[in-house]
């Protein structure tokens, strides 16, 4: 498995590692409003009780070698939002930020409908 996508300039190597790209889907994902949460599971406790950092552990990442990559990302919706629509604008809002960000290509992006729950105000950013 592929675990970062290498790029050679003149002034030497840019590597971006699957744990970044698993970052920028997540932030993504929770910009899109009716996101509440990425589902995150028993695991990634687990992971932190030994001192890792497991904050973008459930969203997968498949690199490929010709510049495609494949995502899957769980989320948790909020009650009475169109959950088909949420799940298609993250989708949208990943690819974006994916293709921007890294020049990679998103062929597969699997968002996962975890949950729903009753939603609590998310604070404005300032």
């Amino acid at each position: 498995m592929i675990t970062e996508k290498e790029t050679r300039t003149d002034l030497g190597k840019i590597k971006i590692h699957t744990h970044a790209i698993s970052s920028m889907a997540y932030i993504a994902a929770m910009e899109i409003e009716g996101v509440l949460r990425i589902y995150r599971g028993p695991a990634p406790a687990l992971l932190e009780f030994f001192g890792k950092d497991a904050k973008f552990a459930a969203v997968k990442i498949s690199l490929r070698e010709n510049n495609e990559i494949d995502i899957s990302i769980p989320i948790v919706v909020e009650y009475g939002q169109d959950v088909p629509r949420i799940a298609n604008l993250v989708q949208e809002n990943i690819k974006q930020a994916v293709e921007k960000m890294t020049g990679l290509v998103p062929v597969h992006i699997d968002v996962k409908v975890k949950g729903i729950e009753k939603g609590q105000a998310k604070v404005p950013r300032r």
